[in-house]
């Protein structure tokens, strides 16, 4: 149950998962671990030890993170975990599955190579928003005690500071409204015929670029720069398509859609520090015949001004809610959700997508330590349905976007940064 904020560390509190949280606590595998990651490099080498401070210092201000997954009878629950995050050396394969349910486990990752601190979410804990919040608030503290800085800026949450209940409530249930009419589910989407790679396994191909480039093509297209880039993605997957052979490509002609996250704290107000985001899905069809870029553009323009306001996305909101408050869901012991968790999972979603393209935006920090932050990135999680997955942030005057795969062909990623390269962009390519 929800419960007052943690102000005397003894105290034990226990809080429900939100509604995002419960399908990736019961779907979450090897295949699917539903981990994303979020990390900076720092203009000098991480001391460790200070870093450990660091995050002994702060995690008492994210009292909502520093739990445990409990199983309940009918649901998972989180509880308080006092035992303290340990960083820990980063690994060359980002996200893999975390046993959140083990005694003692933190639902996150604190990692340290070089001048790289890097945090590793579960997504049943919190989305992009939450975890830079908690990144921002990390470096900060660390800066403070190797640099003795003496500010105390207002975008950073700080050890000091009281907690605001707002920060752990389900953003979901109280936006929901049963009145609202059902989602309607959409046609099965293309996947990419590729074989999976051995499990544990995921490439990342970062393409850094000048944010400027991007946005000046987005404005020429009188799109924003997530709709720009999310055509590109879609008409880099449909020129694979469409490089098959005649019969292979019959096989596969299904709509080309993209999953784009949408931060639901732009459009509903709320200080939730939990999962609040929800999905649109642009695409195309490609049965009616290969688009132009252009057509592209204009199709995502259109669905997103469509899709992306308070009552199609209070739809969405209550077909996952509903699911979840139904008396019958409710009553069912947890094993017997966990059985079917997995069909859920994809039913809600990982049939009807074929690519995720989630932008986190800009992520800033104080003027006065600016210097002391080379780079902020972002990577998703590991998707065994859609093969490849991109995520995107800019820092200062850098635009970066991460492609992870689980298999071994880099076509998705090449025929991308490709395409911006004919259209100007300056884009230079790091990998794991």
């Amino acid at each position: 149950m929800h419960t007052e904020a943690i102000h005397e560390t003894e105290v034990v509190h226990t809080y429900r998962l939100d509604n995002a949280a419960t399908l990736f606590s019961l779907a979450s595998s090897h295949r699917i671990p539903a981990m994303f990651r979020l990390s900076a490099s720092l203009a000098d080498p991480i001391k460790v030890s200070t870093l450990q401070q660091s995050l002994d210092n702060i995690i008492v201000r994210f009292p909502y993170y520093r739990v445990n997954q409990k199983i309940g009878l009918f649901w998972f629950y989180w509880k308080t975990n006092f035992g303290k995050p340990k960083v820990i050396v980063d690994s060359k394969y980002p996200c893999q599955k975390m046993p959140i349910r083990r005694r003692g486990i933190f639902p996150f990752r604190v990692r340290a190579f070089k001048n790289r601190v890097a945090i590793e979410f579960h997504h049943s804990l919190t989305d992009a928003t939450g975890g830079i919040t908690f990144l921002k608030a990390l470096i900060f503290e660390y800066l403070r005690l190797i640099k003795g800085i003496k500010d105390e800026p207002s975008d950073i949450f700080r050890p000091n500071q009281t907690v605001d209940p707002e920060e752990y409530e389900d953003g979901y249930k109280k936006i929901y409204d049963k009145s609202f009419p059902v989602f309607s589910k959409p046609s099965r989407a293309l996947h990419l015929p590729y074989k999976l790679d051995k499990r544990g396994v995921y490439n990342i191909l970062t393409g850094i670029m000048p944010v400027q480039d991007i946005l000046k093509l987005s404005k020429e297209h009188n799109v924003t720069l997530t709709e720009f880039l999310a055509a590109v993605y879609i008409d880099t997957f449909q020129e694979i398509l469409f490089s098959f052979p005649e019969k292979k490509r019959k096989k596969y002609m299904k709509p080309i859609r993209m999953m784009v996250p949408v931060n639901l704290r732009r459009i509903f107000p709320s200080k939730t520090m939990r999962n609040f985001v929800l999905y649109v899905t642009p695409g195309i069809d490609p049965r009616l015949g290969k688009h132009s870029f252009e057509e592209i553009i204009k199709e995502v323009y259109h669905y997103m001004r469509l899709e992306v306001n308070d009552k199609y996305i209070n739809k969405q909101i209550k077909r996952n809610v509903r699911g979840e408050l139904h008396p019958l869901v409710r009553a069912t012991p947890l094993f017997i959700k966990k059985l079917g968790a997995r069909a859920i999972y994809n039913g809600m979603g990982q049939n009807y997508y074929s690519g995720i393209l989630t932008n986190l935006g800009k992520v800033t920090f104080p003027e006065t330590q600016k210097e002391e932050i080379l780079d902020f990135q972002f990577m998703p999680s590991p998707n065994a349905s859609t093969k490849t997955s991109s995520a995107i942030v800019s820092y200062d005057d850098k635009l970066y976007i991460n492609f992870g795969r689980v298999v071994k062909e880099t076509e998705v990623e090449r025929i991308f940064f490709s395409k911006l390269k004919k259209m100007g962009v300056a884009v230079k390519i790091e990998t794991n």
